[in-house]
C-alpha cells in the first residue's frame, strides 16, 4: 500500500506541475501573441466567430485590401450580410465583393470543416485566420489538420476581450488550455486528411 502511494506521488506530482506550468505559459502567450506576416496578402480572410472584436478585425483587414474574399464562419442563421457590413465604421469603404457567411458551424472543429469546403470550392491556397488570442492555438491546430497544404497565417485579434485582471479571462484560458491539450492529442493520433476536390461552377458572392 505504501509503495502504491509512493508510485502515485512520483507520477502525479510532476504531471500536475507540468500541467500548471503549461497553463501559465498558455495564458501569458494568449495575451502577448501578435499577428503573423502583417503586411502579407492572402487569397482569403477567415473569421471564426465566438469572441469580441473578431468580425471587426476581419472587416478591418478586408477593407485594408489584405485579401480578395472574406469568409465568416459560424454566423447566426438570422444574421444577414447587410447587418455584418453595417458593423464596419472605418474610413475606408468595404469592397463591393466578396463576403461569404458560413452558417453551419457551432464549434471550432466545425469552423475548420466549413472553411475547408469553402477554400476547396474557391481553389484558394492561402488564408489569414482571425480569432481571439486565447482561441488561436486550438483554432490553428484544427484548421491546419483540416486543410493540409494550405498556407494559414495566424492573426489573433489585437483587441483584448478580457484582461489578466479579470476572472473571466482566467476561466476562458483554463477551458481553452484543456481543450487544446485534448484536441492536440486526438489530432496527433488522427489520420491525415486530404483537401476535397474543387467543385466546378461555384459562383462567388
Amino acid at each position: 500500500m505504501q509503495d502504491a502511494k509512493k508510485i502515485v506521488s512520483i507520477t502525479l506530482i510532476p504531471a500536475v506541475f507540468l500541467w500548471l506550468v503549461g497553463y501559465v505559459a498558455f495564458s501569458v502567450s494568449s495575451l502577448s501573441t501578435t499577428p503573423e506576416r502583417k503586411s502579407e496578402t492572402t487569397d482569403a480572410i477567415i473569421v471564426a466567430t465566438g469572441g469580441n472584436h473578431r468580425i471587426k478585425t476581419g472587416l478591418e483587414l478586408f477593407a485594408g485590401g489584405r485579401a480578395s474574399h472574406l469568409f465568416i464562419s459560424g454566423v447566426n442563421p438570422n444574421t444577414t450580410k447587410r447587418s455584418i457590413m453595417k458593423l464596419w465604421k472605418g474610413d475606408t469603404a468595404l469592397p463591393p465583393c466578396c463576403i461569404t457567411l458560413g452558417r453551419e458551424a457551432k464549434t471550432t472543429r466545425q469552423n475548420a470543416k466549413e472553411a475547408r469546403q469553402w477554400v476547396a470550392e474557391n481553389d484558394y491556397t492561402s488564408v489569414r485566420l482571425v480569432t481571439s488570442g486565447y482561441h488561436m492555438g486550438r483554432a490553428a491546430m484544427e484548421f491546419r489538420h483540416a486543410m493540409p497544404g494550405i498556407d494559414i497565417i495566424r492573426h489573433p485579434v489585437p483587441y483584448k476581450d478580457y484582461g489578466p485582471g479579470e476572472r473571466r479571462y482566467w476561466a476562458i484560458a483554463f477551458s481553452e488550455y484543456n481543450k487544446s491539450l485534448l484536441r492536440g492529442l486526438i489530432l496527433f493520433l488522427a489520420p491525415k486528411k486530404k483537401m476535397p476536390e474543387e467543385k466546378p461552377g461555384k459562383e462567388r458572392e
